[in-house]
């Protein structure tokens, strides 16, 4: 295929409009590309970490790791559970890492804060139940420390045997960002009973 040259002009103007328009996470990545390369390791984790400062700010609020877990003892520290059928009444406990958070910094030290809400619904979608500000979490931390990872528990409800989801909606106490993860489960029969 042969390519006239306006048609080569054309294309050389968006090759360079996209990388003129990049940004400053394509801007930090390029100057530490450029940093690594004369042998400066530490210059470079530094413009990686402006990039990824400003993912941070301008993202919304996601989750870098959900996990319905048996047990949890702290960032990065849990115990995963395979076997998501539960008991009426039985525990869920969901491991959560969420990202993009604010801060609030009273001084040496910042505040990280969550609130959540819970809906579980149906395998047609049906809303059984709803609860907000179910969960609340404040805590002190290092600032601008980006590691974090919480548990958030409750008792499964009453319901009959079947496919269920809960859907969590994480509000930042700091920022006016939230988000949601949803996690499918199944309830069996409730201790000691054979029949629904």
């Amino acid at each position: 295929m042969r390519m006239g040259t306006a048609g080569l002009s054309a294309l050389l103007f968006l090759a360079y409009s996209s990388v003129a328009a990049a940004g400053p996470i394509v801007d930090a990545a390029t100057r530490a590309e450029a940093l690594a390369a004369d042998g400066k390791t530490a210059e470079a984790l530094q413009a990686l970490d402006e990039a990824v400062d400003a993912i941070w700010r301008e993202g919304p609020l996601a989750f870098r790791k959900v996990a319905v877990v048996s047990s949890s003892s702290g960032e990065g520290v849990y115990e995963e559970r395979t076997d998501l059928t539960f008991k009426p009444d039985e525990t869920m406990m969901i491991y959560v890492e969420p990202v993009g958070f604010g801060y609030r910094s009273p001084g040496a030290s910042s505040t990280i804060g969550f609130s959540a809400d819970l809906t579980i619904e149906n395998a047609t979608g049906q809303v059984l139940g709803e609860a907000k500000d179910l969960f609340s979490l404040s805590t002190l931390t290092a600032p601008n420390k980006r590691e974090f990872g919480m548990t958030l528990s409750f008792a499964v409800p009453y319901l009959r045997p079947g496919e269920y989801k809960a859907i969590v909606t994480v509000h930042d106490q700091n920022s006016p960002k939230s988000g949601n993860f949803e996690i499918a489960f199944d309830i069996g029969l409730p201790e000691g009973s054979d029949t629904p």
